[in-house]
């Protein structure tokens, strides 16, 4: 979703294959009229100098606990006084801290991609229509965006090298520990550093939860965007009807992790000539058709994010964000150590581990080496994932080695000893 930086477009709905209803959402109740929404105070989003916050009240009070807004994100004391979490980590110290100029970073951007193809996307009121040309007819394309048609475009891998590094190696330093671009992850699955979006005047993300319960970033290189999140509460749940989109599907089709998306549209209709900040005008959301009638919910947060600002947020709540008008932006995401075994636990539940078995697993967190728990739970993962053979196909290979795997099957190995496993499930080979 190009308003976190993870997702398949600009539309509220792409197809329903292969997805999921969350297991908080209310099914089976006759479907009534939407109730009005509730009024409830929403809670201000805390705006903080990132050149002015420590290290210890970040880990301590901040750090994803709920959504903050970081102004001069990418001007922080600290920001280069080490290498950035990208794949092209090599950006020296001094560029980093050199003064940063966001109209130069995106020029340079067009110069170097312009002409590669890229996808974009336009929604209509009855679909999304996803269309291919260059990078740089793309940027005119979007200039057309308006709230009826937006058009959006965003991309996980378009950029890399140095290029990518000038906005990483520049982000606060109390933010860089990032285990998703570590060996001990790399070595199961690969987590895109950052998804490069541009938003037209009018465009709006998917109504989505993010895959792997991270901790998700948003740095606006130019324009204005308006972001709203709502708690994961069961009243939520009922109101926003989610669906379970797999992740991760390069090893399997169900995918290692798994996001949330809803067919809600917290600004489906917006009242007034020129909506932007500063100016009257509201929005009127449009419910779910697969929710059951809950009032729609107000947002627990809101907050106008303008160029040069950075929001941090918890990636599994609900958020939604609108483009005023054209926008450039940077996202992406990270895992710490404060929240390591909750994406852990996000893979292992997703992937059917039972329970018992996760949690047994994730209580030996710090009384190791993270390394070694990463491994470990993803290993499992994987192995859960992976159906093993029928024992028709072994035995065609060789009788005795059907056998075999028939005996441990059975819980039996070749001196009798149970398989290696806990809970039941296969323990991963090496």
């Amino acid at each position: 979703h190009f308003g976190s930086g993870r997702g398949p477009g600009a539309g509220p709905w792409h197809g329903v294959a292969g997805l999921r209803r969350s297991r908080w959402a209310g099914g089976g109740a006759a479907r009534s009229k939407p109730r009005p929404p509730r009024s409830l105070a929403m809670q201000p989003v805390e705006r903080l100098d990132a050149r002015e916050v420590h290290a210890g009240e970040w880990a301590e009070r901040l750090d994803g606990r709920c959504p903050v807004l970081l102004t001069h994100a990418l001007e922080a004391a600290g920001s280069g006084s080490g290498p950035g979490r990208g794949s092209g980590a090599a950006a020296s110290a001094s560029a980093a801290t050199a003064p940063w100029d966001a109209g130069a970073w995106e020029a340079r951007v067009l110069r170097e991609y312009g002409d590669r193809p890229v996808a974009y996307s336009t929604r209509g009121k009855l679909a999304t229509c996803h269309s291919y040309a260059p990078l740089h007819r793309v940027w005119r394309i979007v200039d057309g965006s308006s709230h009826s048609r937006p058009v959006s475009y965003m991309d996980e891998n378009l950029l890399e090298g140095d290029i990518l590094e000038a906005v990483l190696s520049r982000v606060p330093a109390f933010m860089r520990k990032d285990y998703f671009q570590e060996e001990a992850f790399r070595r199961h699955v690969r987590i895109s550093p950052a998804c490069f979006t541009r938003g037209g005047r009018g465009a709006r993300s998917d109504f989505h939860a993010d895959f792997l319960d991270w901790t998700g970033w948003n740095v606006l290189i130019r324009g204005e965007k308006l972001w709203r999140w709502w708690r994961r509460t069961p009243e939520n749940e009922a109101a926003f009807a989610g669906v379970r989109v797999p992740r991760l599907k390069e090893l399997h089709p169900e995918g290692l992790a798994a996001g949330w998306e809803s067919r809600a549209d917290s600004y489906a209709e917006v009242q007034g000539e020129d909506p932007r900040p500063g100016r009257a005008h509201a929005f009127v959301p449009r419910p779910s058709p697969d929710a059951t009638g809950a009032a729609w919910p107000s947002p627990d947060y809101e907050t106008v994010q303008r160029a040069g600002e950075m929001v941090v947020f918890p990636g599994h709540w609900w958020h939604q964000v609108y483009h005023y008008g054209d926008t450039v932006a940077l996202a992406s995401q990270y895992c710490n150590d404060r929240i390591l075994t909750r994406c852990l636990a996000h893979v292992l539940e997703w992937c059917g581990i039972p329970a018992p078995t996760a949690r047994s697993l994730l209580t030996r967190a710090g009384c190791g080496e993270p390394e070694a728990l990463i491994g470990e739970a993803l290993g499992l993962a994987l192995a859960a994932r992976v159906r093993p053979p029928d024992l028709a196909e072994r035995r065609q290979l060789r009788p005795e080695e059907g056998e075999a795997e028939e005996a441990r099957d059975r819980g039996h190995g070749p001196a009798g000893r149970a398989p290696a496993g806990v809970g039941g499930v296969a323990a991963p080979a090496g």
